[in-house]
């Protein structure tokens, strides 16, 4: 017996503002069982007011995880009864991160599931490569992990930007491979992505060989680059439980953040005790 979970991605842009109700509406109507937040930034103010205030628009639970950076909070969401979080651990890389990396694990009707929610490094491509080698185990055999976030790279088959005079000379490091010589070569920088992938981790886009949707870009004109940064990566034991992914890519989800949600749709099989258990 199989079980479908969708499961989803959002930066929320700067807490989400006066946003965050239009936001909790727009995304209850993607029917999810399981999100991981961007960008809380201001959730954990007035006794988590507005980390209930959301969740309860949604009707689900929420765990919070701290972020090492500039108040970019992360927060996790589950659909209870039908899923439940049987653990949660707000920071699995020990305060390395530049956000930080949560981790929890969530059971519906007998079926396991892991969910990583992080938002890696911005600034930098050396930064998030680190990042990602403290992800790679997570790809290991019988684990069932999705990784989840705003990864601020490209996916390894995504098209590379033509002319990258289209974003400032001083914002190149955030993007593109430096030379030797401290300049930049012609490709942005994708070795964060590569070593999750290496690693055995599955791009549903790549997998499901849909043309690439784009989930940011389009609102600040200081980077106006349609590309996908937010990502759901699947390790093996989850690869084959995927059914579908989707950008829900409108007008009215543009005028909310400056990413678009990125979904998941999973068929999970019934848990197998010879599993890897999570860690």
């Amino acid at each position: 017996m199989t079980i479908t979970v969708r499961l989803g991605t959002y930066n929320l842009l700067d807490g989400g503002g006066e946003r965050w109700r239009a936001q909790a509406e727009f995304l209850l109507a993607q029917n999810l069982d399981v999100l991981c937040l961007q960008e809380a930034k201001r959730w954990d103010e007035s006794g988590y007011a507005r980390m209930l205030g959301f969740a309860d628009l949604l009707g689900m639970q929420a765990q919070f995880a701290h972020s090492n950076s500039h108040s970019c909070h992360l927060v996790t969401l589950h659909r209870w009864p039908r899923v439940r979080c049987t653990a949660f651990h707000p920071d699995v890389a020990e305060g390395t991160f530049h956000h930080t990396v949560s981790r929890a694990h969530f059971t519906a009707d007998g079926h396991e599931l892991t969910v990583l929610n992080t938002h890696l490094a911005p600034f930098n491509g050396a930064r998030r490569s680190l990042e990602a080698g403290w992800l790679t185990e997570y790809a290991a055999a019988g684990r069932r992990v999705a990784l989840a976030g705003d990864l601020n790279v490209r996916g390894l088959d995504d098209p590379e930007l033509e002319d990258w005079s289209v974003i400032p000379a001083e914002l190149h490091s955030r993007h593109r491979l430096q030379l030797p010589d401290g300049s930049y070569g012609g490709s942005d920088d994708r070795l964060a992505m590569a070593k999750l992938v290496h690693a055995g981790f599955t791009d549903p886009v790549a997998a499901l060989g849909i043309p690439v949707p784009r989930t940011a870009g389009y609102w600040s004109d200081a980077e106006r680059w349609d590309h996908r940064s937010d990502h759901i990566l699947l390790a093996p034991a989850l690869t084959p439980a995927l059914s579908g992914c989707e950008v829900p890519d409108t007008e009215e989800a543009r005028g909310l953040s400056d990413h678009l949600p990125f979904i998941v749709t999973l068929d999970l099989p019934q848990a197998d005790a010879a599993l890897t258990p999570d860690r």
